[in-house]
């Protein structure tokens, strides 16, 4: 994952419609694309490198100028066109190691755009390039022994559209969602319709199985253990953690306490900051650690409180996220 942020900024809507697609599918960490440097969708973006199009009907050179020194942002990469060139050469000055211009030629190709723009963000900080992944290197990533997510506000419909794509020979996954009791039994009914895995409301002490998905039953904590090569689930309490039962620190927190295991941990959308904790664990204990994005997430307050402490490995759209597991198996 990123420990930086990047900015795209253009007035061009197609221009904006390429740079979001590109950045969802290749940058590993947060990113922004607004369609001028006042947006609102900046507001409060902590702003580490930003890629800004002043090639045409750009109208903010005065703002830029000021913008520019805002000493926080490391590195600064202005596209300019012949037509825009003496305009930036009036108000800014290129700075070897922190603004940059570079020169491009309007493209009407997506693909030519995918191509240069692929190239620019190159000249990046060197730091960024591990941060600038192909997916691949985590799809073929060794598979895991246990899949853990977490999930409130809009974690239903995402884990549909994750669970719907995945294949036979999974390893276990564990789910902790904020839904009341009532709700989950329909809930799991809707997703023995989308796939071929084994859904299970955890209820009471059990062994876990591959190919078998454990919901929290919302009556009592779900937490994990481990005897010998076999991992079993456990009731908890029926006491709130964080305003929560079933929490889903809890069951990282449980996770994290056992030894020589592989885990992959995911926090998915959600309000609060439940996971949080219990995903820093987890990366402590040496499991992988993901958040969904705030780019597809119902509610960006988990997956944030999660990443503000360092919690997170890596940053990823919810397709990515699907991606992923997809390419699971035992």
């Amino acid at each position: 994952m990123s420990d930086y942020s990047i900015a795209f900024i253009s007035n061009e809507a197609v221009t904006r419609s390429y740079a979001n697609e590109f950045l969802t599918e290749k940058w590993l960490g947060n990113f922004k694309v607004a369609s001028s440097i006042n947006s609102k969708r900046l507001e409060n973006f902590k702003i580490d490198f930003c890629l800004i199009d002043t090639s045409k009907n750009f109208e903010s050179f005065n703002e830029l100028k000021d913008f520019c020194k805002n000493i926080g942002i490391k590195k600064i990469i202005i596209f300019y066109s012949e037509n825009s060139l003496e305009q930036l050469k009036q108000h800014i000055k290129k700075q070897k190691d922190r603004i940059v211009f570079k020169k491009v030629e309007r493209i009407n190709s997506k693909e030519l755009f995918i191509n240069q723009f692929s190239d620019l963000i190159k000249l990046l900080s060197p730091v960024s390039s591990q941060s600038f992944m192909d997916l691949a290197e985590l799809e073929t990533s060794k598979s895991y022994d246990l899949i853990l997510l977490g999930a409130s506000t809009g974690g239903p419909e995402a884990l549909k559209q994750i669970i719907g794509k995945l294949k036979p020979n999974m390893p276990p996954i564990l789910v902790v969602l904020h839904m009341q009791p009532e709700f989950l039994v329909r809930y799991c009914e809707r997703l023995t319709r989308i796939t071929t895995l084994k859904v299970k409301r955890f209820i009471d002490h059990e062994k876990v199985v591959p190919n078998s998905i454990y919901i929290a039953d919302g009556l009592n904590h779900m937490e994990i253990s481990k005897t010998g090569s076999d991992y079993f689930l456990n009731k908890g309490t029926d006491e709130k953690v964080k305003g929560h039962c079933p929490s889903v620190d809890v069951l990282f927190n449980s996770a994290a306490r056992i030894k020589k295991s592989n885990l992959l941990a995911i926090l998915l959308t959600g309000m609060g900051s439940d996971g949080a904790e219990g995903l820093n664990s987890l990366k402590n204990s040496g499991a992988f650690t993901v958040t969904q994005n705030e780019e597809t997430s119902e509610v960006y307050g988990m997956p944030k409180a999660a990443l503000e402490i360092g919690a997170s490995k890596c940053v990823l759209s919810l397709e990515q996220i699907t991606k992923i597991l997809s390419s699971q198996e035992i």
